[in-house]
């Protein structure tokens, strides 16, 4: 399945919008606190944003099934146990390295993470983003993002293929949550839907 990128009007069609964001709203700020599943979901997301990933990811543990049935459904007594135990050991493979593995660094990330904890403000304006957590803060040009991603739960603001900010969606409420994406979409282009 194709890539969905999320769709905006241009600052052309929508005026109304358009001004609020740049005259009422000259800074859009948001404050939350990440949880250990921000980061799951992130990594995920980061994952995920390329078709043939998130389909291979999909795809191959069900052909690992079929193997392991036909496996069953053909091999001798004999020789069923020596055939099933690689595909056994390659799905419980698998299924580690999709859910496990990013648990796991997720879980690592945030708990060893200082700046992870506490309270995190991030702010917008037609300048630059600027980021502020306990221990730290960072002002960042536009033109040093790439790209922004949407999740079900999160907006990511990426700086680099693997490297994004994360905005929780709870954190916004539904106008702030679409002034967001018209910001972001005439800033970065079009958003991948992950």
């Amino acid at each position: 399945m194709p890539k969905k990128c999320l769709t905006q009007p241009t600052l052309s069609e929508t005026p109304v919008i358009a001004n609020r964001v740049h005259l009422l709203f000259p800074m859009m700020q948001f404050t939350y606190a990440l949880t250990q599943r921000d980061f799951f979901e992130s990594i995920i997301a980061i994952r995920n944003r390329k078709a043939w990933a998130k389909w291979t990811f999909r795809v191959l543990p069900v052909l690992l099934v079929v193997l392991i049935v036909v496996s069953i459904l053909t091999d001798s007594r004999s020789q069923l146990l020596s055939s099933l135990v690689p595909l056994l050991f390659f799905l419980l493979f698998w299924t580690f390295l999709l859910w496990g593995s990013p648990w796991l660094f997720a879980r690592k990330q945030f708990l060893k993470q200082p700046s992870a904890q506490g309270e995190h403000t991030v702010s917008f304006d037609s300048d630059v983003v600027r980021w502020h957590w306990n221990g730290g803060s960072s002002t960042v040009e536009w033109k040093s993002y790439i790209r922004w991603m949407e999740t079900k739960n999160q907006i990511l603001v990426c700086s680099s293929p693997i490297q994004c900010g994360i905005v929780p969606k709870r954190a916004l409420n539904a106008e702030h949550l679409l002034e967001l994406r018209t910001l972001l979409t005439q800033k970065l282009g079009a958003g991948l839907r992950v």
